[in-house]
């Protein structure tokens, strides 16, 4: 409880000054932000692999650690009120996740010097006692007010709903929000619940204003299409830094969905400002605002600042990450073949992918000694895509980085529909999905013009010998997924319920992909249209 009695404590002190916070005129403030960095501290290359120094010479590396510390020292030293928030996913999706579990995020968040954070879904992936070990190197608060981590041994006492921080004599409160669907997303165990969100963030809005903190920050993972609804529904929010879409709001940029930032009428007629950045660490995201002598915004604009090669690295942190990364080079330069082509993975939420394809294949590879004829993988297991040329373990383990094991079950061909039915039943927002149904031994159309439910227009299973056979709903079939998908994962809870004759010989996905790899190299990525998204209407 340590933690939280010092966060009560100094939010009290802050209460105190609350009646002569606002005294006098306009306060400006910038708000410096991150969100899903995923552990790219090294700086890395278009398709999120690992940037050596050929590629940096030529002027094709971007993000990662030193290259963000330059960004942040260029702002910070144009003077003026600042904070430095991050809205979440600093686990998962490189080398120095699976190695360090933290403890490197940990490290340059801290020589970065941000202010506060909240948690993202993937902070949950290794489980509570990995997340307690991170927070505890923190020298900043972690923030959520709808995760209720009261009957967690591990995390208990860790995490505040809000913080108060004076900031330039003013009290501004921040909030966080973690991504409402983490347990069926994470693995955050039977000991941590998760609080409706609408309600949890009135009653920490609420809980602020009685302090006489009337400039609230939310740092959200909630999506922005989530985040969007937060801002219509809660009043009394002035800013959202949002995180969990992986979308950049932002001006002149060609890939943002939106402006930066982006506002949204609350219910009390009031404005919420909602920024994000991308993805990575490939933008900062930069914000200044005005707020007036009652502590609301009347002047807000900004625009992310493009983390590429123009930005140079800071060479002291950059020493940082070599020194993290040296035990890495051994690890990560194993070679497992070659490609003759790059293995995409910027569609995989949404659309057949190569990186989708070789993950499913790989499984259904490995589970066909287990009878398998066909394979599901969802397609946010897929975290970048592979570059062509030479394919090192590094570079499978920063694309496909969760530690999922192969499961292989027996499924009845309707509750095989009825999973690729979820699986498409979220496609169409600006984040995709990540429960997108990769395949292999199996091929599928769908039509999002159809309701949600009624979207599969075909599906078609492969024999032994290749031949595609349409779906029979009465027939059973042998299907290789995920340990994490037959949990349930990605609301797969199709799998656990219905699935009969369960094998899992804990053969990990990483072990698979390297065979299949080895066994197919060179490869030679090709989409084959076994995913087809039909036109509207047809």
């Amino acid at each position: 409880m340590k933690r939280l009695r010092h966060v009560a404590v100094f939010a009290a002190t802050l209460v105190l000054a609350a009646a002569t916070a606002f005294a006098g005129g306009d306060f400006t403030l910038t708000i410096l932000h991150t969100n899903d960095i995923h552990a790219h501290l090294a700086a890395f290359d278009a398709w999120g692999a690992f940037c050596s120094k050929e590629k940096d010479a030529a002027g094709q590396c971007q993000g990662g650690a030193a290259r963000l510390a330059t960004a942040v020292a260029r702002e910070r030293a144009t003077g003026g009120n600042m904070l430095f928030l991050d809205a979440g996913d600093q686990f998962q999706g490189t080398l120095f996740f699976t190695r360090y579990k933290g403890e490197a995020s940990a490290f340059f968040m801290d020589r970065l010097g941000y202010d506060a954070m909240t948690l993202g879904n993937h902070e949950f992936d290794d489980g509570p006692a990995t997340l307690a070990n991170f927070i505890r190197r923190l020298k900043f608060p972690v923030v959520t007010a709808n995760v209720n981590l009261a009957a967690s041994p591990e995390l208990k006492g860790l995490v505040a709903p809000y913080i108060v921080r004076d900031v330039g004599g003013r009290t501004i409160g921040i909030i966080g929000a973690t991504q409402p669907k983490t347990a069926q997303i994470s693995s955050p165990g039977p000991d941590v619940s998760f609080p409706k969100l609408v309600p949890a963030i009135k009653q920490a809005v609420a809980a602020l204003h009685q302090q006489g903190v009337t400039s609230i920050i939310l740092l959200s993972h909630a999506g922005l299409a989530g985040d969007k609804k937060l801002a219509a529904a809660v009043a009394g929010i002035d800013v959202i830094v949002g995180g969990h879409s992986h979308v950049l709001l932002g001006n002149g940029y060609p890939e943002a969905v939106g402006p930066c930032p982006l506002v949204v009428d609350g219910p009390d007629g009031g404005k919420t400002y909602i920024v994000t950045a991308g993805y990575w660490g490939r933008y900062l995201g930069v914000l200044h605002l005005v707020f007036d002598a009652a502590g609301h915004v009347k002047e807000a604009d900004g625009n992310p600042v493009r983390l590429d090669a123009s930005i140079p690295e800071d060479p002291a942190t950059l020493a940082e990450v070599e020194r993290f990364a040296k035990p890495l080079e051994a690890f990560r330069a194993t070679v497992l073949g070659r490609a003759d082509g790059p293995l995409g993975a910027a569609m995989c939420r949404q659309e057949e992918c190569a990186a989708g394809d070789l993950l499913a294949e790989a499984m259904l590879a490995g589970g066909r000694r287990h009878g398998a004829v066909a394979a599901l993988a969802n397609g946010g297991g897929v975290r970048a895509g592979i570059a062509p040329g030479v394919v090192t373990l590094g570079d499978v383990l920063t694309a496909f980085p969760f530690p999922n094991t192969l499961t292989v079950l027996t499924l009845s061909g309707a509750d095989l529909a009825a999973a690729l039915e979820h699986g498409v039943s979220a496609v169409g927002l600006h984040e995709g999905s990540g429960r997108f149904p990769q395949v292999a031994g199996l091929r599928y159309a769908f039509d999002l013009s159809r309701p949600v439910g009624h979207r599969i227009l075909s599906a078609q299973v492969a024999d032994a010998t290749g031949v595609f056979t349409p779906l029979d709903p009465t027939a059973d079939y042998r299907l290789a997924v995920s340990d994490f998908l037959f949990r349930g994962g990605d609301g797969y809870t199709v799998f656990r319920e219905k699935g009969r004759d369960v094998e899992g010989d804990g053969e990990t996905t990483a072990d698979l992909l390297a065979a299949r790899i080895k066994a197919q190299s060179p490869l030679s990525p090709a989409l084959d249209g076994r995913i087809k998204a039909a036109a509207a209407g047809q």
